[in-house]
C-alpha cells in the first residue's frame, strides 16, 4: 500500500501555510509557491486589512485536472507571483469542507451554467462571490484567456470598479439566499404510490436498453438510483392491481436494474483483479473507466449488489458484494479499523498506470505458473486478445496501446477454477508496480456508507467477519470522531480530528448504527443512533418551515445556511434524516421533512432518487401524505440549471404517416444543443422510444443544431398504444454548456 506522499521540506524552496494541515489534499500544495491559507479566520482577516480580493481553489486529492492546474500555475513561480501579489489564496479540500465546496459550486453555477473540479471562485473579503469557474489553463489559448490573464482582469476590476464588483456580488448572494431554500408548493400534492409510480417512470426516462445504466457518457453508477428501484421493487404493493400494469412494471424495473448491475460487473469500470469499482466510466459501454476508487461508490455499490442478491437469489451479486468489501478491507482499512478516503487515477501524472495491461505483460506475469494454453483462454475471457482499448487522454500518440481488462463476453468463465488462480496471480504482480496514491483521510459519512453495507453484509450473508468489520469501525467513530457531548467531527487523519460534522455525517452514522442493529450488533447501536438523531434535530433542523440545513446551527463562516435535497452523488442528508426518523418511530419528522422538499421533488425527481425512496418508506408506513400550498409559493425564485436546460428547448410532435413520426425542435437563442454525432467529448442529442420497435431515426447532419430543426422516427409498423418518447440534449451557447437533460413525451398512436 502506497500513502499519500508526504513533501520533503529540506528539499524544497517554499513552505506555506498549508504544511501545517492534516488534509492530504492541503498537504500537496503545502510546498507551492503559492502563499496559500487554509480556509478560516487568518484569510479572511488578512483580505480585509489588506484590502485584497480572495482566490478560493477548491478540488480534492484524486481529482486529475486539480493536479494539472497545480502542475501547469500553482507550481510556477511567475504564476505564483502574480497570486500573491493581488490576492489572498485560500486552498480547500471539498471532502473536509462539503459546506464551502457546496454553497460556492451553486454559485459558480449559476454565473458559468455549469460546474467541476478544480473550482476556481473570487470573493470579495466579506466572501461573498462574484466571478467563478473551474480549470484554468496557464496561457491564452483559442481566443480565450488564460490564468494569468483572468487574474489581472479580476485585479483591475476590484481596484477600479469596485461599485460594479460590489453589485454583482450582492446579486448573486441574493440568488443563493433564494435557492437556498426549497420551492414551496404551489397547489396540494399528494404524496402516494400512484404519484410514486409516475415519479419512478420519469426517473428512468434515461435508461439504455442497450448498454445498461442510466443517461449517456460520462458513465456513472448512480448509486441512488439503483437503490430507490430496489426499494420500489421491495415495497410496491400488486395486490390492489387486477390488470398487473404494476407487476409488469416492476418486472420492467427489475430488468432494467439486473442490466445495469451485470454491465458495470462485466466492464471496465469494475477492477476486476481487486474487487472494486473506478468511479464512473468515460464511455457509454463501461469500458474505460476514470480509474478513481473513492469509498463512497464502493460502499453505496455493495449495498446495491447485496439487495439485488437477496431479492433474486443471483449467487454472482453476492459474489461481487464480497469483492467490493473484501477490497475495501484489504486496501483501504487503517490499523484501527475505520476506512480510507479514496484512491487516486493516476501513476507518475499517467491515467490508470498500475491498472493498464498488454498481452506481453499478462503473458510474462503468468507464464511461469500456468500454460500457454491456459494464459491464452484469461487473454480471451478478459478482452486482450481484441487489441488495445485504452489510449492515453493527455498523453502518448492517442490511439490505444493497452487494455483495461473487462469481459466482453459476459461472466461465464469468470469463476473457472483456473481463471480465478490467474486473476489471482495477475493481481500479486500488479502490487509490484507503483500504487497510485491514497488518500488516509477518514470522513465521518463516507465511513457510515461503509459501515452499513458491510453490516448489511453480515446479515444478508450470514457472514460474522464483516459485521464485525463493521463494528470495529463504528467503534472508532465512536471513540474518535465524537465528542463527550454526542456533538460529531467530520474528519481526522492521524489521529487528529477537526472540523465540526455536517448533515450528512449525523444522518448516515445514524442510519448505519440502525443497520448494526438490524443485523445483531453487539452493542446497542439503536439507542446509540436514537441519541444522535436529538443530537441532528438540535443542530440543523428548521422548526420553523421542516427539514434540516446543511450546516450546524453553530458554524459562523458561511454567508448562507443552505438546505439540500439533492443527491451528489451521495445521498441527501434530508433523505436519508427522514429515513432514519420513520426508522426511530418519529413519523412527523419525516413528514415535515418530505413536505418541505415535496415540490421540488416533483419538479427535479431525477436528482432526488433518496429522497424518492424516503417517501416510498413513508407511503409504506403510514399512508398518502398530503402537503397543502403556501402563501410565499408563487415568490419569484430563480431558475436552476436543469430548469433552464429544460425551457431552452420547445417540441412539437406529429404523424407524418402511420409509421414516422416527427420531432419538431425550437431552439432558444443564444443557445444551441449537440447533434447525434458530436464532436469529441460533448453530448449527443439521442430520442429512443423503449417500448417499441424502431427501423431508423433521421437525425439532421452537422454537430451542432440551433434554431429550428426535425427529428423524424421511422417505426417497424404503426403504434396501437400510447408511446414514450424520450429526448435527451444538451445545450451550450458559446461560452458555457448547461446540465444534460432527458425528457419525456406522451405520444398518442395516429
Amino acid at each position: 500500500m502506497i500513502l499519500l506522499r508526504e513533501h520533503n521540506v529540506t528539499q524544497t524552496a517554499h513552505t506555506n501555510r498549508l504544511a501545517n494541515e492534516t488534509s492530504p489534499y492541503l498537504l500537496q500544495h503545502a510546498h507551492n509557491p503559492v502563499d496559500w491559507y487554509p480556509w478560516g479566520p487568518e484569510a479572511f482577516e488578512a483580505a480585509r486589512s489588506q484590502d485584497k480580493p480572495i482566490f478560493l481553489s477548491v478540488g480534492y486529492s484524486t481529482c486529475y485536472w486539480c493536479h494539472v492546474m497545480e502542475r501547469e500555475s500553482f507550481e510556477n513561480e511567475a504564476v505564483a507571483r502574480e497570486m500573491n501579489q493581488r490576492f489572498i489564496n485560500i486552498k480547500v479540500d471539498r471532502e473536509e469542507r462539503p459546506d464551502v465546496d457546496q454553497l460556492y459550486m451553486t454559485a459558480v453555477q449559476v454565473l458559468t451554467q455549469q460546474g467541476g473540479w478544480p473550482m476556481s471562485v473570487f470573493l470579495l473579503p466579506d466572501l461573498r462571490p462574484f466571478y467563478g469557474g473551474t480549470y484554468f489553463p496557464p496561457a491564452d489559448a483559442y481566443g480565450r484567456p488564460g490564468f494569468v490573464t483572468l487574474l489581472r482582469a479580476i485585479d483591475d476590476a476590484y481596484r477600479n470598479r469596485r461599485a460594479d464588483v460590489n453589485r454583482s456580488a450582492e446579486q448573486l448572494l441574493n440568488i443563493l439566499r433564494q435557492l437556498a431554500e426549497p420551492p414551496p408548493a404551489s397547489q396540494r400534492i399528494t404524496i402516494n404510490w400512484e404519484q410514486i409510480d409516475e415519479l419512478v417512470r420519469r426517473s428512468t426516462a434515461d435508461y439504455d436498453p442497450v448498454h445498461g445504466g442510466f443517461g449517456g457518457a460520462p458513465r456513472f453508477p448512480r448509486q441512488t438510483l439503483l437503490e430507490m428501484l430496489l426499494t420500489y421493487l421491495r415495497l410496491r404493493p400488486v395486490d390492489l392491481d387486477p390488470q398487473s400494469q404494476i407487476a409488469n412494471r416492476k418486472a420492467q424495473i427489475l430488468s432494467m436494474v439486473r442490466h445495469t448491475l451485470d454491465a458495470m460487473a462485466n466492464g471496465g469500470i469494475r477492477d476486476h483483479l481487486g474487487g472494486g469499482f473506478h468511479r464512473y466510466s468515460t464511455d457509454a459501454q463501461w469500458l474505460v473507466p476514470h480509474f478513481e476508487i473513492m469509498l463512497y461508490d464502493n460502499a453505496m455499490l455493495a449495498w446495491c449488489y447485496l439487495e439485488a442478491y437477496e431479492q433474486t437469489e443471483e449467487l454472482r451479486y453476492a459474489r461481487i458484494a464480497r469483492g467490493i468489501l473484501d477490497f475495501v478491507l484489504r486496501e483501504m482499512t487503517s490499523p484501527q479499523g475505520a476506512f480510507y478516503t479514496a484512491f487516486d487515477a493516476e501513476v507518475d501524472a499517467r491515467e490508470g498506470g498500475s491498472y493498464l495491461w498488454t498481452a506481453p505483460q499478462v503473458q510474462q506475469a503468468l507464464e511461469d505458473s500456468f500454460t500457454p494454453e491456459q494464459i491464452a483462454e484469461f487473454l480471451h475471457v478478459y478482452g486482450l486478445d481484441r487489441g488495445p482499448n485504452f489510449a492515453d487522454p493527455h498523453h502518448g500518440t492517442g490511439r490505444a496501446e493497452s487494455n483495461v481488462l473487462y469481459l466482453p463476453d459476459g461472466a461465464d468463465r469468470e469463476n473457472d477454477p483456473i481463471i480465478v488462480k490467474m486473476r489471482q496471480a495477475l493481481y500479486q504482480a500488479r502490487r509490484k508496480r507503483k500504487q497510485p496514491l491514497l488518500d488516509t483521510k477518514i470522513i465521518t459519512s463516507w465511513n457510515a456508507l461503509m459501515i452499513r453495507a458491510l453490516a448489511y453484509a453480515g446479515q444478508v450473508l450470514q457472514e460474522q467477519q464483516y459485521l464485525h468489520a463493521a463494528e470495529r469501525a463504528a467503534r472508532f467513530l465512536v471513540k474518535h470522531h465524537m465528542t463527550e457531548e454526542g456533538a460529531l467531527y467530520r474528519t481526522s487523519r492521524d489521529g487528529l480530528a477537526k472540523y465540526e460534522a455536517f448533515l450528512d455525517d449525523y444522518a448516515f452514522l445514524c442510519q448505519a448504527m440502525l443497520a448494526l442493529h438490524d443485523a445483531g450488533g453487539d452493542e446497542n447501536w439503536r439507542d446509540q443512533a436514537r441519541a444522535l438523531a436529538k443530537g441532528m434535530q438540535y443542530r440543523f433542523a428548521d422548526e420553523d418551515r421542516g427539514g434540516f440545513y446543511f450546516t450546524s446551527c453553530d458554524a459562523k463562516d458561511l454567508i448562507v445556511r443552505q438546505k439540500v435535497a439533492t443527491d451528489s452523488p451521495l445521498p441527501s442528508g434530508n433523505a436519508v434524516a427522514a429515513m432514519v426518523a420513520l426508522e426511530l418511530g418519529d413519523r412527523d419528522t419525516a413528514a415535515r421533512t418530505l413536505s418541505v422538499f415535496a415540490q421540488q421533488l416533483l419538479q427535479q425527481v431525477e436528482a432526488m432518487s433518496s429522497m424518492l425512496e424516503a417517501a416510498m418508506l413513508y407511503v409504506d408506513q403510514h399512508g398518502e401524505l398530503t402537503v397543502e400550498p403556501t402563501a410565499d409559493a408563487h415568490s419569484r425564485r430563480p431558475i436552476s440549471p436543469h430548469q433552464l436546460a429544460e425551457r431552452v428547448v420547445t417540441v412539437a410532435t406529429s404523424w407524418r404517416s402511420p409509421t414516422e413520426l416527427e420531432l419538431r425542435l425550437q431552439i432558444l437563442p443564444p443557445f444551441h444543443i449537440n447533434s447525434n454525432a458530436p464532436a469529441g467529448g460533448m453530448i449527443p442529442t439521442e430520442v429512443r422510444v423503449p417500448d417499441a420497435q424502431i427501423e431508423a431515426i433521421d437525425y439532421p447532419p452537422g454537430q451542432t443544431w440551433a434554431g429550428q430543426t426535425s427529428i423524424v422516427v421511422r417505426f417497424r409498423q404503426p403504434a396501437t398504444q400510447v408511446l414514450r418518447v424520450v429526448l435527451r440534449y444538451q445545450a451550450c451557447d458559446e461560452s458555457a454548456c448547461l446540465p444534460d437533460v432527458a425528457r419525456v413525451f406522451e405520444i398518442s398512436p395516429p
